[in-house]
């Protein structure tokens, strides 16, 4: 898997928002870099980005104003098949540590981010866990994305006493992983049975599955296919889908076809769903898609194109949402990088994630255990909801639907 430069890591993370609102990529690629901190080489083979600071709205004190620094540890996919997301979650966090550094930091000291790439790889994730525990300077980790690096990083936090926080990782089985595991994405148990259920009340029988062979694919297939069959309606297809490998869909898409389902149930991630929707409209198969909110992302759309159109998402966050904490995130958000484009949902699950660490440290301290004993019981409204742990460490999110319609993901509950 090939690795980014990621002392230019910020940058890409900023150019992500104009891939975000249907910019060419490669105009992203081409801008100039923002300052960036110290470059460290890992055992693991990655780099990491530690004291980043950004042009576009940042406002980190000058050096030598604080006493000291407080490190933070995040482990994202910043090269691979979903590095635009763990990009879009990067920029979010270093946006909420750039507001508390401006302010003068916790304690005078200022937080840095120690940003290592875990390539959507669980072995990968796993070194990564185990750099960051075995670095005392590291107070908590935000982190991972996909739910099987979370899966595989949990036990090697959990024997250190380390706590990790992911933004972005809804498998059922993340609730069990330990009371140092927290997460502020509803489970499948919640996501995949809400998606399968709305194509139900749309008046859908018959359904075909499409999932990732991965910890997240799996556990959108069996939650769904119990919604599924506890309404008497019938899965008749089920299709695996290769994420990272597979660009060919066009027996998949065959044998849905002759299944007779009437509608798609998706739990696959943006870049292989946008192909596998292309592909479907070429072969001729209009159905109805549905999916979690895996798919509501720009990138998605950008990939598929006008095939997108009618698949139905989930989504937590929303533009349109007139509540004043998602309206001053965003006004805040265009300030931050200078631009008049909307955050997605990834840089608001980012900013959410950090801002829990950051009012766990700032309450309880930099001991590590403090700081998951302090974020066990507190009470957190983020900009994408109510982000209060349960004794598993989950959230129970309140979720809208949203449909593609002409290019644009379009509230319809």
């Amino acid at each position: 898997m090939k690795k980014k430069v990621l002392a230019m890591l910020l940058a890409a993370a900023m150019a992500v928002g104009l891939v975000a609102c249907g910019s060419d990529k490669k105009e992203t690629e081409g801008a100039s870099a923002t300052k960036a901190g110290t470059e460290t080489e890992t055992e693991a083979g990655t780099k990491g980005v530690t004291n980043q600071t950004d042009d576009g709205g940042t406002k980190a004190a000058a050096s030598g104003e604080f006493d000291g620094t407080i490190k933070i540890g995040c482990a994202l996919p910043l090269t691979g098949s979903v590095a635009l997301n763990g990009e879009m979650i990067l920029q979010g966090i270093q946006m909420a540590v750039d507001e508390v550094n401006a302010a003068g930091g916790i304690d005078g000291k200022e937080v840095v981010i120690d940003a290592q790439d875990d390539q959507g790889e669980p072995n990968q994730a796993a070194n990564v866990a185990n750099m960051f525990v075995s670095d005392e300077e590291v107070v908590a980790v935000i982190g991972n994305l996909k739910s099987s690096c979370t899966l595989a990083g949990a036990p090697i936090y959990e024997d250190a006493g380390l706590v990790t926080i992911s933004p972005d990782s809804s498998s059922p089985s993340v609730t069990d992983a330990g009371e140092y595991i927290f997460r502020i994405k509803d489970s499948d148990t919640i996501l995949a049975s809400q998606c399968a259920q709305g194509a139900i009340d749309d008046g859908h029988t018959k359904f075909a599955i499409c999932h990732e062979n991965n910890d997240y694919g799996l556990g959108v297939l069996q939650v769904a296919t119990e919604t599924i069959e506890k309404a008497d309606c019938e899965v008749v297809a089920v299709e695996t889908i290769l994420t990272g490998e597979q660009t060919d869909f066009s027996t998949s898409i065959a044998n849905i076809k002759a299944s007779g389902a009437d509608a798609i149930i998706m739990g696959v991630d943006y870049n292989e769903s946008g192909l596998f929707m292309k592909q479907m409209k070429d072969a001729g198969l209009d159905l109805p898609r549905y999916a979690t909110d895996g798919l509501f992302t720009q990138a998605f759309i950008e990939v598929g194109g006008a095939a997108c159109d009618g698949t139905t998402v989930l989504t937590s966050f929303h533009e349109t949402d007139t509540s004043e904490k998602v309206q001053g995130f965003i006004a805040a958000f265009k300030e931050y990088t200078g631009k008049d484009e909307n955050p997605s949902i990834f840089q608001a699950e980012g900013y959410d994630a950090a801002k829990i660490v950051l009012e766990a440290i700032e309450n309880a301290g930099t001991d590590r255990t403090a700081i998951r004993d302090y974020m066990s019981t507190m009470k957190y409204q983020g900009v994408i909801g109510d982000c209060t742990f349960d004794e598993n460490g989950d959230v129970n999110i309140p979720l809208m639907r949203c449909m593609v319609k002409d290019g644009k993901f379009e509230l319809i509950d």
